[in-house]
């Protein structure tokens, strides 16, 4: 970086600043992430790239704007605005013993006469208010010097409010001049005259007379011990943001609070130039001192005193910017007439006092004048270096830090990320399904038993009642039975007369077909209600699942196909019992060889149904016993007695009252006697006996064949069918409730922790470490 001169250096750094206020931007966009500080990215390192990218931010625009930053700072009537006077050869700042500088002046440097100028900026209103309040409040100072200041100004706002409400309604200004004779009234009433300046922001003069070099702007900043903290944090940033700094220290030796608290905040306001590299004391107005022994002991105590703050002597220079000013033939009454100044400069130096040129140069102002061209010309480029690259480093190595804390746990790649956060999310989920499955099998298990026990709703109850009810209406419905279907076949078989044998056979066998038939509805009826409770069952298990429609399909596939097999194995089970019974007391009449042979090579199915007969009638405990002698067991009390035994009294089982059978039922009045029912005409006996044995079947139907075919069980089994089917497929569901969550099922989403809750995958983060990673990589190639 050797041989550059400054323009060119500043060209340079102020792009290479650019780009690492670019990798700043992209490291804060990266650590403000939450996920960012989880990942390690400290307070501290966000708290630093802000700092050092604030100075970068300031640095940049100076060195784009090629301004050169001068402050000239001091404790109030220190002498700045005389000092910059005399900088100026001119006395254009008014220097008067009372406080003369309200505002911050920025004094730029120009080539040309033709572009100097005085711009005036005012403050807006509710800046202008927050100044009032602020002098308020210092009014009550417990420093009384600077309370009554405050006072003092509140009284001259109050007096001034009209020409002050003028400067603030006139705005921004612009005067142009060539000689700072017709600037001197503006520059006075704008800077120092009361009436005015309290309403002013700042004020910038462009002068041709600064320096020799473009681009240096001193800044004339109020005293550091106004009491106001305006000028307070004004001082503070302009020792933050400048490139050099002039302190015009009084007479006094030792350092005042203010003057420290500079020195301090100079250290720590700007972290990556020592204040050494940038600091000029002017230690001003030794015209004052009463002799040149004293001069020399305050002045030797003076270097001591700074030697201790770390300032080297080369950069203090004593001297007086008053006499410099008199000297050069401007009439300064305060410091006295250009007799008095040499002969007290005279006294102070041993120098001629007819010498007026070395007098001049005893001054001070142009040894300092010196120090500060050649700090321009040569140190300047070496320390814009320093401080540039200062900043880059420390703005690189923290984003270094914090890329690499953060890469530690996110890919850069926003895909890979993306993978990462699949894989991360779909282990998360299957460990969170194991503990939802076990919760599942024990939900499953409780559901089927409550409707295997039936102790909840009584389904089995209801299934029961359903069956006894459209048995008994279902058997009183048959057609056959009907009187007038009845009479059209007893009248076929009437040709000529009544054929009670024949009509018997007749009527049995359109009954019998008519009774498979109703048995066979009954028995689809039945499964379909099966069906329906096992559907219901797979429905308080699907919620289990979120009520997807695949646990209907894995268990049970097609409705209709569960439906027909559900039907088929009742059917088989129903008909095991139910088609004996039909056989044996309905195809043919009672007595008969052929109602005998079907008994006979039907007795062991009559046996297991007889397990199962529930009745208090003695007739109806054995169906073959039943199926051998007929109604007359109910009706001949001799035969009740051989058959049943002597202890059985009278039947307690009564024909219903039909109205269709049209039969004087009196005759089962306990009191008969004898066989009543021989009195009977054969046409009525016919009716008696198969209409006893169509009760007889629904009796047998009722209380032994429901129980026989063993409807419970099966019903339970089937149920349990289902849980265990169910159970079984664990790997099954595991899988179908990873595709209700990727299809975002809302009743699962529910029961997930946050962060499963959405398949749209968070790659903020990489994205911000890929654009952190880029911009790394351009800084560090440049």
């Amino acid at each position: 970086m050797k041989n550059l001169d400054w323009k060119t250096t500043s060209q340079l750094y102020a792009a290479k600043l650019s780009s690492a206020i670019d990798l700043q931007r992209h490291a804060l966009h990266l650590s403000n992430l939450p996920q960012a500080q989880q990942a390690g990215v400290k307070q501290e390192q966000i708290d630093n790239l802000k700092k050092a990218g604030k100075i970068a931010e300031k640095q940049k625009i100076r060195l784009e704007k090629n301004e050169f930053r001068i402050a000239v700072v001091g404790l109030e009537k220190a002498g700045k605005s005389t000092f910059i006077n005399a900088w100026l050869e001119y006395d254009l700042l008014p220097a008067n013993t009372e406080r003369c500088t309200f505002t911050t002046t920025q004094i730029y440097s120009v080539k040309d006469d033709s572009e100097q100028r005085f711009e005036t900026e005012p403050k807006i209103i509710s800046d202008f208010n927050h100044y009032k309040d602020e002098l308020i409040e210092q009014a009550e100072s417990l420093d009384k010097s600077a309370a009554q200041k405050a006072k003092n100004d509140l009284d001259v706002i109050e007096t001034h409010q009209k020409t002050l409400q003028e400067v603030l309604e006139e705005g921004k200004q612009s005067f142009r001049f060539t000689d700072f004779t017709e600037l001197k009234p503006t520059l006075k009433k704008y800077v120092a005259d009361e009436r005015y300046a309290h309403a002013m922001r700042e004020a910038r003069l462009y002068t041709s007379k600064l320096a020799a070099i473009d681009g240096v702007v001193f800044y004339d900043v109020p005293g550091l011990d106004s009491g106001l903290s305006k000028h307070i944090e004004e001082s503070k940033e302009m020792l933050s943001d400048c490139d050099a700094i002039i302190l015009v220290q009084r007479r006094d030796i030792s350092l005042k609070a203010y003057e420290q608290d500079l020195i301090r905040f100079g250290e720590s306001g700007d972290p990556y130039l020592k204040l050494a590299d940038k600091l000029f004391v002017f230690w001003g107005q030794i015209d004052l001192q009463p002799s040149l022994k004293v001069l020399n002991e305050d002045w030797q105590k003076l270097l001591k005193i700074w030697e201790a703050e770390g300032i080297p002597a080369k950069r203090i220079i004593r001297g007086s910017a008053g006499a410099h000013l008199v000297l050069n033939d401007f009439d300064i009454p305060k410091i006295g007439t250009s007799e008095q100044v040499r002969e007290k400069m005279a006294q102070l130096t041993n120098i001629n006092a007819n010498d007026i040129e070395k007098l001049k140069q005893a001054t001070g102002i142009t040894e300092l004048k010196n120090n500060i061209k050649n700090y321009l010309d040569s140190e300047r480029t070496i320390l814009l270096e320093k401080r540039c690259n200062s900043i880059i480093t420390d703005i690189v190595n923290t984003s270094q830090d914090i890329y690499k804390a953060v890469g530690q746990h996110y890919p850069e790649d926003p895909e890979q990320a993306k993978r990462r956060q699949e894989q991360d999310n779909t282990v998360d989920f299957q460990d969170w399904w194991k503990a939802r499955w076990k919760k599942t099998q024990g939900d499953v298990n409780k559901i089927t038993k409550a409707y295997i026990d039936d102790k909840s709703n009584d389904i089995f109850e209801k299934f029961l009642g359903t069956y006894k009810q459209s048995i008994q209406q279902r058997m009183e419905t048959i057609p056959s039975r009907q009187p007038d279907e009845r009479q059209i076949i007893f009248n076929k078989n009437s040709i000529p007369v009544f054929d009670a044998t024949q009509s018997n056979f007749a009527w049995r066998e359109a009954l019998y077909q008519e009774t498979r038939k109703i048995l066979e509805i009954i028995s689809d009826n039945m499964a379909t209600g099966l069906v329906e409770e096992a559907h219901s069952l797979m429905d308080d298990i699907k919620k289990e699942l979120w009520n997807t429609t695949e646990v209907e399909r894995r268990l049970i596939n097609n409705k209709r196909d569960y439906k027909d097999k559900l039907e088929r194995s009742f059917n088989t089970l129903f008909m095991r019992f139910a088609r004996p019974i039909v056989e044996i007391l309905i195809r043919k009449p009672v007595g008969s060889e052929a109602r005998n042979a079907i008994f006979d090579s039907l007795d062991a199915d009559s046996r297991i149904i007889d397990n199962y007969i529930k009745t208090d009638e003695p007739a109806l405990k054995r169906v073959g016993r039943y199926a051998t002698h007929g109604f007359k067991l109910f009706t001949n009390p001799n035969l009740r007695t051989e058959i049943l035994g002597a202890s059985v009294t009278a039947t307690r089982f009564v024909l219903r009252r039909n109205f269709l059978a049209n039969i004087a039922l009196d005759i089962f009045d306990e009191n008969f006697e004898g066989d009543d029912a021989a009195t009977l005409s054969t046409y009525d006996q016919l009716i008696l006996e198969v209409e006893s044995d169509l009760q007889a079947l629904e009796h047998f139907l009722l209380q032994g064949v429901f129980d026989a075919a063993g409807f419970k069980v099966f019903r339970e089994q089937e149920l349990a069918k289902l849980r265990d089917d169910f159970l079984e497929k664990d790997s099954t569901w595991s899988g179908v409730a990873i595709n209700e969550w990727k299809d975002s099922n809302p009743l699962l989403l529910q029961e997930l922790p946050i962060h499963l809750r959405t398949q749209t995958f968070d790659t903020e983060v990489s994205n911000r470490l890929h654009q952190l990673g880029i911009a790394l990589r351009n800084s560090l190639a440049k």
